[in-house]
């Protein structure tokens, strides 16, 4: 009756939003905003793959126009 659809998107206790920017160092960072996940990339392209994986939607990244640091080393768990 209707159509399947190609990706299902995880449970919402499963599904985060991530932040994607380039840091002052010239890295790119995908941050979870909830301070669950983040990585550090040398491109722009694996930051998003990493977001949109570990997002577990295909609207879990945010990309800003402004620096993304890490937060690891900066007292956040």
């Amino acid at each position: 009756m209707g159509q399947s659809t190609p990706f299902r998107p995880a449970p919402e206790s499963a599904s985060h939003l991530f932040l994607v920017g380039q840091s002052k160092g010239g890295f790119w960072v995908a941050r979870d905003l909830e301070g669950r996940s983040e990585g550090v990339f040398r491109d722009k392209k694996e930051a998003i793959r990493f977001a949109l994986f570990e997002g577990g939607h295909p609207n879990a990244v945010m990309l800003s126009p402004n620096a993304v640091e890490p937060s690891f080393g900066m007292g956040v768990h």
